[in-house]
Protein backbone atom coordinates (compact mmCIF):
# COMPACT_ATOMS: atom_id res chain seq x y z
CA UNK A 1 0.00 0.00 0.00
CA UNK A 2 0.88 3.93 -1.09
CA UNK A 3 1.93 5.93 2.35
CA UNK A 4 -0.35 7.85 0.91
CA UNK A 5 -3.68 6.89 2.57
CA UNK A 6 -3.96 8.51 5.28
CA UNK A 7 -5.10 5.52 7.72
CA UNK A 8 -2.23 3.89 6.90
CA UNK A 9 0.07 5.68 9.08
CA UNK A 10 -3.12 4.47 12.01
CA UNK A 11 -0.97 1.70 12.77
CA UNK A 12 2.41 3.92 13.80
CA UNK A 13 0.04 5.67 16.65
CA UNK A 14 -2.91 2.80 17.29
CA UNK A 15 -2.62 1.43 21.50
CA UNK A 16 -0.82 -1.60 20.30
CA UNK A 17 1.93 0.50 19.73
CA UNK A 18 2.16 1.44 23.55
CA UNK A 19 1.58 -1.70 25.43
CA UNK A 20 -2.17 -1.97 25.17
CA UNK A 21 -3.32 -5.25 24.95
CA UNK A 22 -6.94 -6.82 23.44
CA UNK A 23 -8.85 -5.41 26.75
CA UNK A 24 -7.66 -1.97 26.55
CA UNK A 25 -8.28 -2.10 22.58
CA UNK A 26 -11.39 -3.52 23.20
CA UNK A 27 -12.27 -0.67 25.77
CA UNK A 28 -10.96 2.10 23.00
CA UNK A 29 -14.02 0.48 20.75
CA UNK A 30 -16.57 2.76 22.95
CA UNK A 31 -14.18 5.98 23.60
CA UNK A 32 -16.34 9.06 22.09
CA UNK A 33 -13.60 10.06 19.85
CA UNK A 34 -13.67 8.92 16.13
CA UNK A 35 -9.97 8.78 15.51
CA UNK A 36 -9.36 6.25 18.94
CA UNK A 37 -12.23 3.54 17.80
CA UNK A 38 -10.46 4.09 14.41
CA UNK A 39 -7.45 3.10 15.73
CA UNK A 40 -8.41 0.38 18.19
CA UNK A 41 -10.37 -1.23 15.20
CA UNK A 42 -6.67 -1.21 12.98
CA UNK A 43 -4.78 -2.15 16.11
CA UNK A 44 -6.86 -5.26 16.63
CA UNK A 45 -6.76 -6.08 12.62
CA UNK A 46 -2.79 -6.98 13.62
CA UNK A 47 -3.41 -8.69 17.02
CA UNK A 48 -6.50 -11.14 15.12
CA UNK A 49 -3.53 -11.48 12.96
CA UNK A 50 -0.82 -12.96 15.46
CA UNK A 51 -3.00 -13.94 18.41
CA UNK A 52 -6.52 -14.29 17.24
CA UNK A 53 -9.25 -12.18 19.03
CA UNK A 54 -11.54 -13.74 22.17
CA UNK A 55 -15.62 -13.55 21.64
CA UNK A 56 -15.88 -10.66 24.13
CA UNK A 57 -13.60 -8.90 21.21
CA UNK A 58 -14.97 -10.15 18.21
CA UNK A 59 -18.79 -9.09 19.31
CA UNK A 60 -17.50 -5.64 20.36
CA UNK A 61 -15.96 -5.05 16.79
CA UNK A 62 -19.69 -7.04 15.56
CA UNK A 63 -21.34 -4.32 17.53
CA UNK A 64 -18.94 -1.65 16.12
CA UNK A 65 -19.66 -2.90 12.73
CA UNK A 66 -23.31 -2.35 12.70
CA UNK A 67 -23.56 0.80 14.93
CA UNK A 68 -20.72 2.78 14.06
CA UNK A 69 -21.22 6.01 11.93
CA UNK A 70 -17.45 6.39 10.74
CA UNK A 71 -16.70 4.14 7.99
CA UNK A 72 -13.36 3.67 8.82
CA UNK A 73 -14.05 2.13 12.33
CA UNK A 74 -16.78 -0.24 10.05
CA UNK A 75 -13.89 -1.16 8.02
CA UNK A 76 -11.40 -2.16 10.05
CA UNK A 77 -13.67 -3.73 12.34
CA UNK A 78 -15.14 -6.20 9.41
CA UNK A 79 -11.67 -6.64 8.88
CA UNK A 80 -10.45 -7.56 12.47
CA UNK A 81 -13.32 -10.13 12.19
CA UNK A 82 -12.46 -11.70 8.73
CA UNK A 83 -8.69 -12.30 9.71
CA UNK A 84 -10.39 -13.73 13.20
CA UNK A 85 -12.85 -16.03 11.54
CA UNK A 86 -15.29 -14.47 13.60
CA UNK A 87 -13.19 -14.55 16.88
CA UNK A 88 -16.61 -17.39 17.83
CA UNK A 89 -19.09 -15.39 18.54
CA UNK A 90 -22.58 -16.17 17.78
CA UNK A 91 -23.46 -12.09 16.39
CA UNK A 92 -20.46 -11.77 14.56
CA UNK A 93 -21.98 -13.78 11.13
CA UNK A 94 -24.82 -11.50 11.25
CA UNK A 95 -23.50 -8.74 11.55
CA UNK A 96 -21.20 -8.86 8.59
CA UNK A 97 -23.68 -10.64 6.40
CA UNK A 98 -25.72 -7.41 7.50
CA UNK A 99 -22.89 -5.15 6.62
CA UNK A 100 -22.48 -6.77 3.03
CA UNK A 101 -25.68 -6.52 2.28
CA UNK A 102 -26.65 -3.10 3.40
CA UNK A 103 -23.63 -0.91 4.36
CA UNK A 104 -23.39 2.45 2.51
CA UNK A 105 -20.14 2.24 2.38
CA UNK A 106 -18.39 0.40 -1.03
CA UNK A 107 -15.26 -0.74 1.15
CA UNK A 108 -16.73 -1.71 4.06
CA UNK A 109 -18.60 -4.08 1.83
CA UNK A 110 -15.40 -5.03 -0.34
CA UNK A 111 -13.79 -5.89 3.26
CA UNK A 112 -17.37 -8.01 4.09
CA UNK A 113 -16.86 -10.02 1.20
CA UNK A 114 -13.67 -11.52 2.25
CA UNK A 115 -14.37 -11.56 5.99
CA UNK A 116 -17.92 -13.44 5.45
CA UNK A 117 -15.38 -15.87 3.12
CA UNK A 118 -13.79 -16.55 6.03
CA UNK A 119 -15.90 -16.80 8.28
CA UNK A 120 -18.86 -18.48 6.16
CA UNK A 121 -17.06 -19.99 3.07
CA UNK A 122 -19.86 -21.12 1.56
CA UNK A 123 -22.42 -19.02 1.98
CA UNK A 124 -24.20 -17.16 -0.83
CA UNK A 125 -23.77 -13.72 -0.07
CA UNK A 126 -20.34 -14.10 -1.23
CA UNK A 127 -21.36 -14.99 -4.86
CA UNK A 128 -24.54 -12.65 -4.12
CA UNK A 129 -22.10 -9.81 -4.09
CA UNK A 130 -20.90 -10.56 -7.76
CA UNK A 131 -24.15 -8.80 -8.45
CA UNK A 132 -22.69 -5.35 -5.83
CA UNK A 133 -22.71 -2.02 -7.68
CA UNK A 134 -19.38 -1.38 -6.52
CA UNK A 135 -16.21 -3.01 -8.69
CA UNK A 136 -14.17 -3.25 -5.43
CA UNK A 137 -16.87 -5.76 -4.15
CA UNK A 138 -17.20 -7.84 -7.11
CA UNK A 139 -12.86 -8.10 -7.79
CA UNK A 140 -13.66 -9.31 -3.69
CA UNK A 141 -16.08 -11.43 -4.78
CA UNK A 142 -14.32 -13.45 -7.80
CA UNK A 143 -10.82 -13.67 -5.34
CA UNK A 144 -12.76 -15.11 -2.74
CA UNK A 145 -15.10 -17.54 -4.72
CA UNK A 146 -11.80 -18.18 -6.39
CA UNK A 147 -9.94 -18.47 -3.36
CA UNK A 148 -12.47 -21.11 -1.67
CA UNK A 149 -12.81 -23.12 -4.58
CA UNK A 150 -16.11 -22.01 -5.45
CA UNK A 151 -16.20 -19.54 -8.80
CA UNK A 152 -17.49 -21.20 -11.75
CA UNK A 153 -17.02 -21.15 -15.27
CA UNK A 154 -19.57 -18.97 -16.57
CA UNK A 155 -20.11 -16.77 -13.75
CA UNK A 156 -15.82 -15.50 -14.84
CA UNK A 157 -16.56 -15.96 -18.04
CA UNK A 158 -19.49 -13.65 -17.80
CA UNK A 159 -17.01 -11.18 -15.37
CA UNK A 160 -14.47 -11.32 -18.34
CA UNK A 161 -17.22 -10.20 -21.23
CA UNK A 162 -19.23 -7.89 -19.64
CA UNK A 163 -18.02 -6.51 -16.19
CA UNK A 164 -17.04 -2.64 -16.44
CA UNK A 165 -14.19 -3.08 -13.82
CA UNK A 166 -10.79 -3.79 -14.75
CA UNK A 167 -9.93 -5.30 -11.69
CA UNK A 168 -13.01 -7.81 -12.09
CA UNK A 169 -11.61 -9.04 -15.11
CA UNK A 170 -8.22 -8.98 -13.86
CA UNK A 171 -8.95 -11.49 -11.49
CA UNK A 172 -11.84 -13.48 -13.85
CA UNK A 173 -8.65 -14.13 -16.10
CA UNK A 174 -6.67 -15.43 -13.40
CA UNK A 175 -9.27 -17.84 -12.17
CA UNK A 176 -10.32 -18.94 -15.32
CA UNK A 177 -7.28 -20.51 -16.03
CA UNK A 178 -8.06 -22.21 -12.36
CA UNK A 179 -11.65 -23.54 -13.00
CA UNK A 180 -12.44 -23.70 -16.81
CA UNK A 181 -14.34 -26.94 -17.49
CA UNK A 182 -14.28 -26.42 -21.62
CA UNK A 183 -10.58 -25.59 -22.01
CA UNK A 184 -11.19 -24.79 -26.08
CA UNK A 185 -13.42 -22.38 -25.42
CA UNK A 186 -11.94 -20.68 -22.33
CA UNK A 187 -8.40 -20.22 -24.43
CA UNK A 188 -10.50 -18.95 -27.03
CA UNK A 189 -12.15 -16.03 -24.95
CA UNK A 190 -8.04 -15.67 -23.02
CA UNK A 191 -6.87 -15.13 -26.36
CA UNK A 192 -9.47 -12.31 -26.92
CA UNK A 193 -9.10 -10.61 -24.12
CA UNK A 194 -5.06 -10.93 -24.54
CA UNK A 195 -5.86 -8.93 -28.07
CA UNK A 196 -8.26 -6.50 -27.20
CA UNK A 197 -8.65 -5.82 -23.12
CA UNK A 198 -7.67 -1.93 -23.31
CA UNK A 199 -6.03 -2.32 -19.50
CA UNK A 200 -2.59 -3.87 -19.30
CA UNK A 201 -2.79 -5.54 -16.00
CA UNK A 202 -6.04 -7.82 -17.39
CA UNK A 203 -4.01 -8.93 -20.35
CA UNK A 204 -1.09 -9.77 -18.49
CA UNK A 205 -3.77 -12.09 -16.24
CA UNK A 206 -5.11 -13.80 -19.69
CA UNK A 207 -1.47 -14.34 -20.59
CA UNK A 208 -0.79 -15.93 -17.15
CA UNK A 209 -3.93 -18.02 -17.87
CA UNK A 210 -2.99 -18.90 -21.63
CA UNK A 211 0.71 -20.15 -20.54
CA UNK A 212 -1.23 -22.32 -17.92
CA UNK A 213 -3.38 -24.12 -20.62
CA UNK A 214 0.04 -24.58 -23.21
CA UNK A 215 -2.24 -26.24 -25.69
CA UNK A 216 -1.05 -25.01 -29.32
CA UNK A 217 -3.74 -22.06 -29.70
CA UNK A 218 -2.43 -20.45 -26.23
CA UNK A 219 0.66 -20.37 -27.45
CA UNK A 220 0.14 -19.40 -30.77
CA UNK A 221 -2.13 -16.15 -29.02
CA UNK A 222 1.02 -15.74 -26.84
CA UNK A 223 3.44 -15.51 -29.38
CA UNK A 224 0.85 -13.41 -31.54
CA UNK A 225 -0.43 -10.95 -29.39
CA UNK A 226 1.72 -11.12 -26.00
CA UNK A 227 5.01 -10.85 -27.02
CA UNK A 228 3.83 -7.91 -29.25
CA UNK A 229 1.98 -6.30 -26.70
CA UNK A 230 2.33 -2.32 -26.36
CA UNK A 231 2.73 -2.76 -22.53
CA UNK A 232 6.77 -3.97 -21.71
CA UNK A 233 4.79 -5.80 -18.67
CA UNK A 234 2.35 -7.87 -20.90
CA UNK A 235 4.87 -8.81 -23.22
CA UNK A 236 7.27 -10.25 -20.02
CA UNK A 237 4.11 -11.92 -18.93
CA UNK A 238 3.68 -13.43 -22.19
CA UNK A 239 7.31 -14.58 -22.76
CA UNK A 240 7.19 -16.51 -19.30
CA UNK A 241 3.72 -17.93 -19.73
CA UNK A 242 4.78 -19.32 -23.24
CA UNK A 243 8.27 -20.68 -21.57
CA UNK A 244 6.24 -22.42 -19.19
CA UNK A 245 4.04 -24.11 -21.59
CA UNK A 246 6.78 -25.52 -23.48
CA UNK A 247 8.77 -26.32 -20.12
CA UNK A 248 11.91 -24.43 -20.87
CA UNK A 249 13.19 -21.60 -19.30
CA UNK A 250 12.44 -17.98 -20.53
CA UNK A 251 15.88 -17.14 -21.71
CA UNK A 252 15.69 -20.43 -23.75
CA UNK A 253 13.39 -18.39 -26.33
CA UNK A 254 14.25 -16.70 -29.11
CA UNK A 255 12.53 -13.85 -28.17
CA UNK A 256 13.72 -9.94 -27.58
CA UNK A 257 11.66 -7.75 -25.24
CA UNK A 258 13.06 -3.92 -25.82
CA UNK A 259 11.87 -2.99 -22.05
CA UNK A 260 10.80 0.75 -21.86
CA UNK A 261 8.85 2.07 -18.46
CA UNK A 262 7.35 -0.34 -16.53
CA UNK A 263 3.89 -0.50 -17.19
CA UNK A 264 3.78 0.54 -20.55
CA UNK A 265 2.55 3.62 -20.45
CA UNK A 266 -1.01 4.91 -20.41
CA UNK A 267 -2.32 1.29 -20.01
CA UNK A 268 -0.77 0.79 -16.80
CA UNK A 269 -2.19 -0.18 -13.28
CA UNK A 270 -0.81 3.11 -11.54
CA UNK A 271 -2.08 5.48 -14.42
CA UNK A 272 -5.82 3.84 -14.99
CA UNK A 273 -8.76 6.43 -14.54
CA UNK A 274 -10.77 4.98 -11.23
CA UNK A 275 -8.40 1.71 -11.84
CA UNK A 276 -6.19 -0.25 -9.27
CA UNK A 277 -3.90 1.64 -7.66
CA UNK A 278 0.13 0.80 -6.93
CA UNK A 279 -0.51 -2.12 -5.11
CA UNK A 280 -0.79 -5.24 -6.80
CA UNK A 281 -3.01 -6.73 -3.54
CA UNK A 282 -4.67 -3.58 -3.61
CA UNK A 283 -8.02 -2.21 -5.30
CA UNK A 284 -6.75 0.50 -5.75
CA UNK A 285 -7.09 4.47 -4.96
CA UNK A 286 -9.52 4.81 -1.79
CA UNK A 287 -11.73 8.01 -1.50
CA UNK A 288 -9.80 10.47 0.01
CA UNK A 289 -8.87 9.99 3.80
CA UNK A 290 -9.63 6.19 2.97
CA UNK A 291 -7.68 2.78 3.30
CA UNK A 292 -8.56 0.60 -0.08
CA UNK A 293 -10.23 -2.39 1.29
CA UNK A 294 -9.54 -5.66 0.29
CA UNK A 295 -6.02 -4.86 -0.11
CA UNK A 296 -3.02 -6.03 1.78
CA UNK A 297 -5.09 -7.94 4.06
CA UNK A 298 -7.98 -8.41 1.70
CA UNK A 299 -8.30 -12.08 -0.24
CA UNK A 300 -4.84 -12.45 -0.56
CA UNK A 301 -3.01 -14.53 -2.88
CA UNK A 302 0.77 -14.86 -1.13
CA UNK A 303 -3.08 -13.16 -3.86
CA UNK A 304 -7.79 -12.03 -4.42
CA UNK A 305 -9.01 -11.95 -1.55
CA UNK A 306 -6.67 -9.55 -2.37
CA UNK A 307 -8.20 -9.43 -2.49
CA UNK A 308 -3.71 -9.32 -1.36
CA UNK A 309 -3.94 -11.49 -4.16
CA UNK A 310 -6.55 -13.16 -2.81
CA UNK A 311 -9.03 -15.35 1.32
CA UNK A 312 -6.54 -17.66 3.25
Amino acid sequence: MSDKYANRSARARSPSRDGGDESDLRSLLDSPREYERRDAALALVDEAESDGLGAETASALADRLAEDDSEDVRQFAVEALGVAGGGGAEDVETAVRAALDGDDDEWVRAEAVVALSRIAPDADAVADALGDDSGWVRRNAVIALGKTGRATPEDLIDRIKNDPHPAVREYAALYLGERADDTERAVRLLAAVLARDPEAFVRAKAAESLGEFATDRAEQALETHGITDRSDDVKRTAKRALASARGVDPDQLDVEIDDGPPGGGPQSRAETPNGPGPSADGPGPAPEGRRPSGGKRGPKGDGPPAPGEPPN
